[in-house]
């Protein structure tokens, strides 16, 4: 029985190997997993902005005007920047309301608005901080990509009103950029304005812009370049 002795014993160490090679770490080349790129710095850079702008401002219930305005800003770093001046002229549009409350209800409306009078925005003159916390890359149409940004706006300046002349204002906001080109974009623009009245006290607006913005000159050297940021 020699044989069957030498059978048994070689059936037995084929077991031993083959639990030893299931539980054995595969070769390491299998957990090398290439690297994943998490985070990419923009591709567009702001240095100098030159705006054009169209929007709608309500000055009150009976009064809207659309605006048409101009806006430069410079910007100090990649989220902070300075709307040196943002400049608007209003054409004024008397809404229905006044007369339909007076044909239809026969009710007279007072005037309760700026120093007695019903009055409405003419012009006006602002100067912001802007701050960018956010970078936006996006699919459009699950073809094109979208480059923009998320600015917030504060900021004060001054306000004409037809009668009753230049108001102090506040003015805060934000609005959304999208990228056409590393030098030009599309800009949607939301403002509250808040005036000052003696007897009204705080009277708060709003206004809602869309903007063509161009790039003066050419962003900073240092930031011209895109650079992927690897997960560690």
């Amino acid at each position: 029985m020699p044989s069957a002795q030498y059978f048994i014993f070689f059936l037995a160490l084929v077991a031993v190997l083959s639990e030893k090679n299931v539980w054995a770490d595969p070769p390491s080349e299998f957990y090398e997993l290439p690297k994943v790129v998490a985070v990419q710095n923009r591709s567009y850079y702001l240095n100098h902005d030159l705006t054009v702008q169209a929007g709608w401002l309500p000055s009150d219930a009976f009064n809207k005007g659309y605006t048409l305005g101009l806006s430069y800003t410079t910007f100090f770093s990649d989220y902070l920047g300075w709307e040196v001046v943002n400049a608007n002229y209003s054409f004024n549009s008397e809404t229905n309301l006044k007369r339909d409350l007076l044909n239809n209800f026969g009710a007279a409306v007072e005037n309760v608005g700026f120093d007695g009078i019903l009055d409405f925005v003419t012009y006006y003159i602002t100067t912001n901080i802007v701050y960018t916390p956010l970078y936006t890359k996006s699919l459009l149409f699950n073809k094109h990509i979208t480059r923009g940004e998320v600015s917030f706006v504060f900021g004060l300046g001054g306000a004409n009103f037809d009668t009753s002349g230049l108001r102090t204002l506040i003015t805060a906001g934000l609005y959304l950029r999208f990228f056409t080109k590393p030098d030009t974009s599309w800009k949607f623009d939301f403002r509250n304005n808040l005036y000052f009245e003696k007897s009204l006290g705080a009277v708060n607006t709003i206004s809602l812009m869309v903007a063509y913005s161009m790039q003066l000159g050419s962003p900073p050297p240092n930031l011209s370049s895109s650079e992927e940021i690897e997960l560690q």
